[in-house]
């Protein structure tokens, strides 16, 4: 029943952000606790996969940690057992990608341990989390009060929540809500022709309508300067890591940048009939002599995009001249 009504569905994740001034002392403590033992827990399954990789890996509420002083044992105490579960399932999908990885010939090794988990299911929706609309509010388990959240006015009324996912980022900690809303419900202007994208230095999209877009991030003198600063600071000290952590956060930014245009392009091409592209290889125009500048234009991130997102999407050969002037009638 669920496989025939997701037919008529589109899925769509929601990024909300905590409201980091409305949490209490007890919220932020368990915030940063709650990623820590995340990585524990995901290292200490690691470690021996043979043995613990198992339905009883949910149960456990002590887990052995290597440090510099030798093995310590941590208690688990804010994620539940949902939550490990969930761990325990991407640890599983890991394998399953490297196990398909070696069957196409390339060359793979093992799972590496973690300095940081940076993401943690909330798999179970009314039970894991609970969202409160009328109050703005997420009630996530393990938490007696629940969290306030910017952006939960942009779900649309009769849209299922799935699944969720608690993020932790520079700027702050954030929900993923994946919601399916109907088919019916989305309401999109259409132009019935084609498009054709041809992707360059100089103008970073020109569209075969005669629009050029044009765009550049480069790094900020704030960042460049923060990075000098970081180089001659001493390696694991604390002006170290908060130095580390004003670089993330402005890289954060760069990438929210980048995202934003990413996403006004991607908004603009999907309302044409067919968009056709040219199968480029960008990863050769990041070794040649232009790339820098392909990094700082994310088209990459562009191509990607739409190839995994866009239904309409037609590739013409890479070796195909398709800029080109046509001799009989100059278009």
């Amino acid at each position: 029943k669920t496989k025939e009504k997701r037919k008529n569905q589109i899925a769509k994740v929601y990024q909300l952000k905590i409201s980091y001034s409305n949490l209490n002392k007890t919220q932020k403590q368990w915030l940063e606790r709650i990623f820590l033992e995340a990585k524990w827990l995901y290292n200490y399954c690691i470690a021996d996969i043979q043995n613990r990789l198992n339905s009883q890996t949910e149960k456990i509420k002590q887990v052995e940690i290597k440090t510099p002083n030798g093995f310590e044992t941590r208690e688990i105490t804010c994620l539940s057992s949902q939550m490990k579960q969930a761990i325990v399932e991407r640890i599983k999908q890991n394998l399953i990608a490297l196990s398909k990885a070696k069957q196409k010939g390339l060359k793979v090794g093992k799972l590496k341990f973690k300095s940081q988990i940076k993401a943690v299911p909330l798999k179970q929706n009314e039970i894991t989390f609970k969202v409160l609309k009328d109050k703005n509010r997420i009630k996530i388990q393990g938490l007696k009060k629940p969290v306030r959240v910017l952006g939960l006015h942009q779900i649309p009324e009769n849209s299922e929540i799935a699944k969720a996912e608690l993020v932790k980022k520079p700027d702050g900690y954030y929900i993923y809500l994946t919601c399916y809303i109907n088919k019916n419900q989305i309401t999109e202007e259409k132009i019935d022709k084609p498009i054709a994208v041809d992707f360059g230095i100089k103008h970073q999209l020109t569209l075969s309508n005669g629009i050029k877009i044009n765009y550049y991030l480069e790094e900020t003198k704030r960042l460049k300067k923060l990075q000098k600063k970081l180089s001659k600071q001493k390696k694991g000290s604390k002006n170290y890591f908060k130095t580390k952590h004003k670089i993330q956060k402005e890289w954060q930014k760069i990438q929210n940048r980048r995202k934003d245009i990413q996403n006004r392009i991607y908004s603009l091409l999907k309302k044409y009939q067919y968009v056709i592209i040219q199968d480029e290889a960008i990863k050769q125009w990041h070794s040649g002599l232009f790339g820098k500048q392909i990094q700082n234009t994310g088209i990459g991130g562009i191509i990607s995009r739409l190839r995994n997102n866009l239904e309409t999407l037609m590739l013409v050969d890479r070796y195909s001249a398709t800029t080109k002037l046509c001799s009989n009638c100059g278009s």
